[in-house]
């Protein structure tokens, strides 16, 4: 079985990657970045492009294989040298997002807007594969995707659409594009979807996405995909740092361990935003989720919503680990 650590836009930066790589990593296999775009320009964002520098995996043995950048656009050609682009920082991997639900992202026709056109999507899947066969890269090229835009009639024929081309892996995200992250994931497609991409001829592994949260979640969503052995998985991860690592049958978070993640997470932050109302703001992303382990904690949660400095942000800190019961 493999663990992939899903990319979170504006979260899973290369501070996380790297301390939770350290503390809880042992049974992730990959850890995808945050996408950077394609552009007209042929130029990424300076912050996405630091993001995926290689002297910030300084946690990883081999950050060739395990850190996958993630490729959003449109545009083959565009798609293709953003590939070459990892290719020449050393990745191994590319990954093309297909999945991304935001209205400002489907808009452009990128991410999940990919799959509401099956004939654009297989004209540009065919450019992309094409070349990069024909310039013999040696990088493998992956694919993230949803069951559809905004139905499950449309899976089959995306799916048809993957099985042409030699994708490394394709992950698949157990919802439509109309569902976002809320509602129940849709199971029953996501198994549907596999069968098809398998009926013609489709051969990548596949990898399953949605709402795995806990342990119970995992087994559960294992039970129903049992020909899968490879799961991605996001928000989980930011509730439970050591999901992983529960999964694979060790031991469940601790406290201080949390206490320890969250200290370094602040320090690692504080250097790749340098004012402390900004740190705090990022940090505040991780307790919107990790709130969820202090029992009756809604007096101390608020305190750390209002820090404005450092101190009051490590003093609210504090007394929520020093007051509050501890939920694993």
């Amino acid at each position: 079985m493999k663990i992939y650590f899903a990319p979170m836009e504006g979260i899973t930066l290369y501070p996380l990657r790297n301390i939770h790589k350290e503390m809880f990593g042992e049974c992730v296999d990959k850890y995808y970045t945050p996408f950077v775009s394609t552009a007209r320009t042929y130029k990424f964002k300076k912050r996405e492009q630091r993001d995926i520098l290689p002297e910030f995996c300084i946690s990883f043995d081999d950050y060739k294989s395990e850190v996958v950048p993630q490729i959003m656009g449109n545009k083959a050609e565009q798609i293709v040298w953003a590939a070459k682009k990892m290719h020449e920082l050393g990745y191994r991997e590319a990954n093309l997002n297909m999945g991304c639900p935001v209205a400002t992202v489907v808009n452009r026709q990128k991410g999940s807007g990919l799959l509401e056109d099956t004939a654009k999507l297989d004209a540009m899947l065919y450019e992309i594969f094409d070349t990069l066969e024909k310039e013999n890269l040696g990088i493998e090229f992956s694919l993230k995707t949803r069951l559809g835009m905004h139905d499950e009639s449309e899976t089959a024929g995306i799916m048809e659409v993957f099985a042409k081309y030699p994708a490394s892996e394709l992950t698949i995200h157990s919802r439509v594009r109309d569902d976002y992250y809320k509602g129940a994931i849709r199971l029953d497609a996501f198994c549907d979807a596999v069968k098809v991409y398998r009926e013609n001829g489709g051969k990548a592994p596949i990898v399953y996405n949605g709402d795995i949260t806990s342990v119970e979640s995992f087994n559960m969503i294992n039970d129903r995909v049992s020909d899968i052995d490879r799961f991605m998985i996001g928000r989980g991860l930011i509730f439970d740092p050591a999901l992983a690592r529960e999964i694979d049958g060790g031991e469940a978070l601790k406290a201080e361990e949390l206490r320890t993640y969250l200290d370094r997470l602040y320090d690692a932050y504080e250097e790749y935003i340098p004012e402390d109302q900004n740190v705090i703001f990022k940090m505040l992303e991780h307790w919107a989720f990790l709130h969820v382990h202090f029992k009756d904690c809604d007096k101390q949660l608020k305190a750390i919503r209002k820090s404005r400095s450092k101190g009051e942000y490590r003093a609210a800190v504090t007394n929520i680990f020093s007051s509050c019961e501890f939920i694993n």
